[in-house]
């Protein structure tokens, strides 16, 4: 791996956990409101699918659009894994779990990323990744209490739309990392193409089961929010993380991105004063030091 190609990929992957960091205190926010989690979810799919292809047509980009039969698969598998199943999945169980419960969950990502790059991408982690990776298991435990009890008490629904958070997560930057080693992969083309089948699966969805009875509760102030949402947490996190993956294996960009946790976790305290715990705060300590174990780079 070229040095100067690990820091970039690095630097892409620490901006996109900046931009999600911004998700969870912003969700709170508008479900308060009586938002629902899923009808956000869909607009931030909208917005960045218009985007994207609104820009690509400014710049006359129309080759981005003529894909192939394989290259189509590949961005509907993508879609599915990171709108549908991680966006989706993520803000959902922020309506059982408080946001510090729901980020040390779905940031066992990264450990199963580890496990999925020796069978899926054939590229071996360092050991200070390994370890890395079961500091951040040793923060989830702790954060969520350091218990059985607490993880008894926790929410189960919650937990489920978690781990299908995680299982997204985890698939999508696999899948994204194989196909960018093996082809000339086009991050516009991949952001546009994975919220058009995302955005399809996620409208299906909450008009069966949950409905768009919340939208009488849209106004102009929260549709400001929501679309600063869209922008930081989508648009451009997607598109830094896409392009990370270019560059750094999989397991390396998903324990970066851990910086999350730490940001949501701040920002929330601030927002929706949700202040939190001792135990919390003792498990995103361990995710920073986590990300210093990442950041070192591997030897030639």
């Amino acid at each position: 791996m070229v040095l100067n190609n690990y820091w970039r990929g690095a630097g892409f992957a620490l901006f996109a956990a900046a931009c999600w960091g911004l998700i969870s205190p912003i969700a709170k926010v508008l479900a308060a409101a009586g938002m629902d989690h899923m009808s956000v979810m869909v607009f931030r799919s909208l917005f960045t699918m218009t985007s994207v292809g609104v820009g690509l047509l400014v710049m006359k980009k129309f080759e981005v659009f003529r894909v192939d039969r394989e290259t189509l698969r590949f961005y509907f598998i993508s879609g599915t894994l990171s709108v549908a199943f991680a966006g989706g999945g993520f803000l959902t169980s922020l309506e059982y779990l408080t946001v510090a419960e729901a980020l040390v969950i779905h940031y066992t990502f990264p450990l199963a990323a580890i496990v999925g790059s020796l069978f899926i991408t054939r590229e071996r982690p360092t050991i200070l990744q390994v370890v890395a990776g079961l500091l951040i298991v040793v923060g989830v435990y702790i954060g969520m209490g350091g218990s059985a009890e607490a993880m008894r008490s926790i929410s189960r629904p919650g937990l489920l739309w978690g781990f299908l958070a995680v299982f997204g997560m985890a698939g999508q930057a696999l899948v994204t990392r194989r196909f960018s080693l093996s082809h000339k992969m086009n991050e516009f083309g991949l952001l546009f193409y994975s919220n058009v089948f995302g955005i399809i699966m996620l409208f299906v969805f909450k008009s069966f089961y949950y409905g768009w009875g919340d939208l009488c509760c849209l106004t102009a102030p929260l549709f400001s929010i929501m679309t600063l949402q869209a922008f930081t947490g989508s648009l451009l996190a997607y598109g830094a993380f896409f392009t990370a993956l270019k560059y750094i294996p999989a397991a390396v960009a998903s324990l970066l991105c851990t910086l999350e946790i730490v940001v949501a976790v701040g920002l929330t305290a601030v927002f929706v004063d949700q202040i939190p715990s001792a135990h919390e705060i003792t498990g995103c300590l361990l995710i920073l030091v986590a990300i210093v174990c990442t950041s070192i780079p591997p030897r030639k």
